[in-house]
């Protein structure tokens, strides 16, 4: 598959008229917990010709792709990935951070990170993370509710507590995060890490108490 998304990544900068500069894995693949059906959603950063900058009327700084099979690729100019940096948007601390690179232009990974530091804020990445929490406590209170709501929450509440407690940004992936849980409720994400491995996005699930009640205290 990674071999296919290369093609079409270098399909789209020929076809645009871009030079693509970084392209990763920023949904569940990235965070490490993808279901046998998880779509890849492939996100690239990608700069323009000088003279495409000094246009009247601007390009667009974004672009998006019909979702083909299970292949979701959206991309954003550099521009716009630095104006977001500048505001300490999750995303462009997220993408930086992916296990799964797909293409990077040379040296532009270690360079972003170097810059990306000064740009950090632990309030608005938290308030970020904790919008996506509450965004779903409602399928927390039901009998039972989608594995990936779950992983959503606890993904996001162990973020947010990441970036209070060490004043860092967040790393991407649950195995990171997983740190900061106590011992039993790590080794039950581990094992519905692994059952969400093995079923689709439907998947609805019994949360235990022993979770259910770890997040809540949270």
């Amino acid at each position: 598959m990674k071999a296919h998304i290369i093609k079409k990544l270098m399909e789209v900068e020929a076809d645009e008229g871009i030079r693509i500069l970084f392209a990763c894995e920023s949904g569940s693949r990235g965070w490490g917990f993808p279901s046998i059906d998880s779509d890849y959603d492939v996100r690239f950063i990608y700069i323009r010709k000088p003279e495409d900058y000094s246009r009247l009327f601007p390009l667009p700084t974004e672009m998006r792709f019909p979702i083909i099979d299970d292949l979701d690729i959206a991309g954003w100019d550099l521009f716009k990935v630095l104006t977001l940096l500048y505001k300490s948007n999750v995303s462009p601390f997220e993408w930086i951070q992916s296990p799964v690179v797909y293409y990077e232009f040379d040296g532009f990974k270690t360079s972003f990170r170097i810059m990306m530091e000064n740009y950090f804020n632990a309030r608005r990445h938290a308030h970020h993370y904790l919008g996506i929490v509450r965004s779903k406590l409602e399928d927390l209170q039901r009998e039972t509710m989608k594995l990936k709501s779950l992983f959503y929450i606890l993904r996001s509440l162990l973020a947010a507590d990441w970036c209070i407690t060490y004043r860092s940004y967040a790393p991407m992936t649950l195995a990171g995060l997983s740190v900061l849980l106590p011992d039993v409720i790590k080794i039950e994400a581990m094992e519905l890490q692994q059952l969400k491995g093995q079923v689709d996005e439907g998947f609805i699930y019994s949360c235990s108490a022993t979770i259910r009640g770890y997040i809540e205290t949270k």
